[in-house]
């Protein structure tokens, strides 16, 4: 596996895992049992105009995840694999900065061990690693 590959595969990696949590609170029809453990109330619980607010900023946050992941596929096996200059900056500055900031809000939103906040750190790490070997190459 050259380094090219490597940086595609972790890129490609990162991406469809955004487009997979994405889709995951796009067709959420309550919050995640993590999300219940911070507010300390079930879903029943809640008032409906409070379940309905919830439930819009958990679609507006899945379908952002969902098209940078988008983003970040097409553009590692496309451009980027080509040899663009641009992808290459484009796929290092849009992955990092992404996937750093949801580390930075799931520590923030949710409890101290709660899922999202070691895959969050994962995609960090797997994209600093492919924006390394993408330089390197």
């Amino acid at each position: 596996m050259t380094l090219l590959d490597f940086a595609v595969v972790g890129y490609a990696l990162v991406g469809l895992g955004l487009m997979a949590q994405g889709l995951r609170y796009l067709l959420a029809g309550q919050f995640e049992h993590y999300h219940a453990e911070v507010i300390k109330e079930r879903w029943s619980q809640l008032p409906h105009a409070e379940q309905r607010l919830l439930l819009g900023l958990l679609k507006g946050f899945g379908a952002g995840m969902f098209c940078v992941g988008v983003a970040m596929v097409f553009v590692a096996t496309e451009p980027f694999r080509r040899g663009a200059f641009l992808a290459q900056w484009f796929l290092a500055v849009m992955s990092i900065t992404y996937t750093s900031m949801l580390v930075k809000i799931t520590q923030t939103a949710l409890l101290p061990g709660a899922a999202p906040i070691l895959v969050t750190k994962t995609m960090v790490v797997i994209c600093v690693l492919a924006t390394v070997a993408s330089f390197a190459r």
